[in-house]
This record gives structure tokens, C-alpha cells and sequence, in this order.
């Protein structure tokens, strides 16, 4: 059973989340560097996959950590320090380094008023300006950091589980969230509509991935985990995708999918000690966007095959993230243990 072969602390999740990260970056190579949209499968990219697969990771990850937090503002203050500060860093880093290096590389001036709105205007999660006035006039999109439009879901789905969890006793919030993840699915399913808001069609369906990877923990111990099931969870996934339905119904099996390889996958020590997948996450778009303004001016419009930008672009990226895990994310993780006196070794 999953509940019975996961080990909370020697898992390949961090190792999974560090190639989810990856797989957004290669994603946005397609678009930073001016060549379209990426490969698709029914108009889901590798980049929608990857985070789809982070929020089945952190539905699973983050209802173990609620119940096992009696007190809500204590659980949601470990979850603002474990996403907020490296947020809040990429914000100020984006608007006072890479935003001037870019006006360097690709000519114009930064509006300083307008990164100024870039940091205070975005700071709530809630992304509203993309861009900074003056600044990446040559690149192939305008969008500073494309990836952050999924944190405030990440938050929203943080805060909706800490809430349930709270307001009803232990033995109903299994059923309870069962019955959520049901419905998340089929309003997922029913607002697939092009006059549906973008930002309540987006909160429905990374809630259900989120609540599939909540479900899959409710039902650990009774959840087998096998080879078999597992390909039959690719080929559900493959199957809904190539029929355009990918967000309301690859939820559960790719939650699934996602659990058993963090249980099969030989790689438990990668990411264990120093997990830099989320600042990959937080760091690959803007940093591709300086790439991609220096390989411009080097080599010309036509840089580089996309293939190479985006092997580029992951090793150019490394070394921020690297940077974010020890400077911002673990330091701000350690405050984890203000009031417990529990010394934090392995974030969630």
C-alpha cells in the first residue's frame, strides 16, 4: 500500500519536483526565444504537465503536514515561509538587476516607477503587471517571469486545505475532501468555456489536482501501489490529454503517478539536504530572458537552435536557484522552529 512503502523523509519527491521544474524551463525556451508556442498534445504543453504534477505532489505532501499541525495560523505561517520570501526575493531581484541588465542588453531605459508597481503591485501573489516599462523590447514576450501566475493557486489551495481541516472534526475530513475533489472536477469540467475568467478556471482546476494529491493521502493505506496501476495511470493521463481533457480528468492518475514514482525512483538523496527545485521555478523564466538578450547580441536574432537554449537556460538558471536555497529558502525555513524548538530538516 502507498501509505505503508511512502517514507515521509527518504522519498524521490524532491528529486521529481527538481525535474518538474526543469521540464517548465525547456516549456518557455519555445517562447522566450521567439519560437512559438511549444510542442502540445491537445493544447496541454510540458509546461501545464509539470505544474499539474506539482500540485498532485503538494496536495499529497501538504494534507499529511496539516494534520499533523494542530493549530492553523502555525501551518499557514510554515507555508508562507516556505513560498513567500524566495517570491518576494525574485520580485525586488527581477526589478533592481535583471530588469536594468536587460535595458543594457536590448537597449531602452527602465521605468522606475514602473518596476517600483512590478514589486508592491504583484506582492500579494497575485500577479497583475508581467511586464516592466522600458524593458525587454527585443526578447520574444514581454513577461518578466510567465511561472508565477501559479503561486497564488498554490496559496489559495494551502489556505482552502488548512480551513477544512479546522473547521470540521477529523473523521469528516476524508469524506469531505473526496466530495470537494468531485466537484472541483466536474466545475472544472463544466467551465471549460473561453467566456469562463481566466483566473476561476485556473483556481478550479489546480484545486483538483491539488485535491486529487489530497485524496491519494486520505486513501493511503488502502491505495496499492504496483507497476501495473501505474501504467494504467499513464495511459488514463495520455488518453484524457489527447482528447482535450486533460485538467478535469488527469487529476487522479497523475497524482498517483507522480506518488509512485517518488516511491520507485532511486533517487531520494537528490534534493534531500538542498532543495533548489522551487527556486528553478521562480528564477528559470527571467533568466532565460537575460539569455536570451545576450545570445541575441552576441550571435544575432537567430541565436540558437531551441534545443541548445534550453540546455543553456537550465545551467544558466542553476546557480540562482542554487543561490535562493541557501541565501532566502533555507534560512527562512529555520524560522520554522521559532516556536516549536524542532530543528527543520527537510522541507515540505
Amino acid at each position: 500500500m502507498l501509505g505503508t512503502r511512502f517514507d515521509p523523509r527518504h522519498n524521490s519527491l524532491n528529486a521529481l519536483r527538481l525535474v518538474l521544474a526543469a521540464c517548465v524551463i525547456i516549456s518557455h525556451s519555445w517562447v522566450v526565444a521567439g519560437f512559438g508556442y511549444p510542442p502540445a498534445l491537445a493544447g496541454t504543453d510540458l509546461g501545464m504537465f509539470a505544474v499539474a504534477g506539482f500540485f498532485a505532489i503538494s496536495g499529497y505532501l501538504i494534507a499529511g503536514s496539516r494534520l499533523a499541525t494542530p493549530s492553523l495560523p502555525r501551518f499557514l505561517f510554515k507555508r508562507a515561509l516556505r513560498i513567500y520570501p524566495a517570491f518576494l526575493v525574485v520580485l525586488v531581484v527581477t526589478a533592481v538587476v535583471f530588469a536594468p541588465v536587460s535595458a543594457l542588453l536590448g537597449g531602452g531605459a527602465v521605468t522606475w516607477s514602473s518596476a517600483a508597481s512590478y514589486v508592491f503591485g504583484n506582492a500579494s501573489l497575485h500577479i497583475t503587471q508581467w511586464g516592466i516599462d522600458g524593458t525587454l523590447q527585443t526578447s520574444g514576450t514581454p513577461n518578466w517571469n510567465a511561472p508565477l501566475w501559479s503561486l497564488v493557486f498554490e496559496a489559495l489551495c494551502y489556505l482552502g486545505v488548512g480551513v477544512l481541516a479546522s473547521v470540521l472534526p477529523r473523521r469528516a475530513f476524508g469524506p469531505a475532501s473526496v466530495a470537494l475533489f468531485a466537484a472541483l472536477t466536474v466545475a472544472t469540467l463544466l467551465t471549460r468555456s473561453p467566456a469562463t475568467p481566466t483566473f476561476g478556471m485556473n483556481l478550479l482546476a489546480m484545486g483538483s489536482f491539488f485535491a486529487a494529491g489530497v485524496v491519494l493521502f486520505i486513501a493511503r493505506q488502502r491505495m496499492p501501489l504496483s507497476a501495473p496501476l501505474a501504467l494504467v495511470a499513464v495511459s488514463i493521463v495520455v488518453l484524457v490529454t489527447a482528447l482535450g481533457l486533460f485538467k478535469p480528468l488527469a487529476a487522479f492518475p497523475l497524482a498517483y503517478l507522480m506518488l509512485y514514482l517518488g516511491v520507485m525512483l532511486p533517487l531520494r538523496r537528490v534534493g534531500a539536504r538542498n532543495d533548489v527545485s522551487y527556486g528553478l521555478y521562480v528564477y528559470g523564466f527571467p533568466v532565460q530572458q537575460l539569455l536570451f538578450l545576450t545570445l541575441s547580441a552576441l550571435f544575432g536574432a537567430a541565436a540558437v537552435p531551441v534545443t541548445v537554449f534550453a540546455v543553456l537556460s537550465l545551467a544558466a538558471a542553476l546557480p540562482f536557484a542554487t543561490a535562493s536555497w541557501f541565501l532566502v529558502e533555507r534560512p527562512a525555513l529555520s524560522l520554522k522552529s521559532l516556536r516549536s524548538g524542532k530543528r527543520v530538516s527537510v522541507p515540505v
